[in-house]
């Protein structure tokens, strides 16, 4: 007759294998013993939100809002258009083009021969002609600004170069003297076939993120927000040489007889200090030029923002995830 088995373990060799005691576990299988938390890169979810509040061109960064938590419920608009700026007789032109909505931009209206000063324009053209800004707006603010200058010119007419400078700030009727070069930042570009660099403004001081009251005609320059000069020279007569695209996202409160939107709208997100100093971090290691369009800004500055998340000194997960809520 076979020898029933107890189960009590099994004999191998004459010796009892004794089987491994299992853990203490809850009733949902989950091991009692503490988990160590495992670091590691910030996940990229949060690169993403602090890339919205800094890089004008990602997607993620249309009705994205400065956090800080001091403007209740706010509305937001991405102001985006373009320019193509075209050579005078001498081959010459210059623009200016400047954080302020729904104005902001100035061409040249004299740009003599000797010396080659250009006189900008007296008043501000409009990024945007109708918009929601100039209809139910009142105070607003710049979240991010950025133009992306290409050639545009065929091969056979390209020619010359584009000299951008980064500056404090440009009015109307301001004269610039081109070739002097004398702007914090400066890039000097050929004119030529697949030539494209992208400009970002960069927020200098604490007026950049308060907000500037609405200018319904000549247009304003927000303090505190670098503007772009763009001077073409040796392009030939007449020839539309650079287009700019910009890309502006800003953040605004309702007018007087718009108060009723302020019920639809999210309020300004809580203050973020890893997107403080993310941003204030990836402005001073990237500066205002980036070479390249839209897809190289965008990896530049998500490098950076990954860099300076993983040495920020504080967990950035529950300092961004408000960021989310409000998006």
């Amino acid at each position: 007759m076979a020898k029933k088995k107890t189960g009590k373990g099994k004999k191998k060799g004459g010796a009892k294998v004794v089987r491994p005691v299992r853990p203490n576990v809850l009733a949902n299988n989950q091991d009692l013993r503490p988990v160590a938390k495992k670091s590691g890169p910030p996940k990229k979810d949060h690169v993403r939100a602090v890339c919205s509040v800094t890089d004008p061109f990602c997607p993620a960064a249309k009705n994205t809002k400065w956090p800080d938590g001091t403007a209740g419920n706010t509305l937001t608009e991405q102001f985006r258009g373009n320019v193509t700026i075209t050579s005078n007789a001498t081959g010459r032109a210059c623009y200016a083009f400047a954080p302020g909505a729904p104005y902001g931009y100035l061409s040249s209206a004299v740009d003599t021969a000797t010396p080659p000063v250009a006189t900008m324009a007296a008043t501000y053209s409009s990024y945007k002609t109708t918009s929601m800004l100039s209809t139910y707006g009142g105070a607003f603010r710049v979240v991010s600004f950025g133009v992306i200058f290409r050639c545009v010119a065929s091969a056979t007419a390209a020619a010359g170069t584009i000299t951008l400078g980064t500056i404090a700030g440009v009015a109307p009727n301001v004269t610039i003297t081109q070739g002097e070069e004398l702007y914090d930042e400066v890039v000097v570009k050929a004119i030529q076939p697949g030539m494209e660099i992208a400009w970002v403004s960069v927020p200098r001081g604490t007026g950049a993120r308060d907000f500037g009251a609405l200018s319904t005609t000549a247009g304003l320059n927000i303090p505190d927000w670098t503007c772009c000069v763009a001077e073409i020279s040796g392009a030939g007569n007449a020839v539309a040489a650079v287009n700019a695209e910009w890309y502006m996202n800003i953040e605004f409160l309702a007018n007087q007889t718009s108060r009723g939107l302020t019920s639809i709208a999210k309020p300004n997100p809580p203050r973020s200090p890893a997107a403080e100093t993310a941003t204030s971090t990836i402005h001073s290691t990237l500066g205002s030029f980036v070479e390249g369009g839209i897809a190289q800004v965008e990896s530049a500055i998500m490098r950076e923002a990954s860099s300076a998340l993983t040495t920020f000194t504080r967990d950035p997960l529950s300092s961004l995830s408000a960021l989310f809520a409000f998006m």
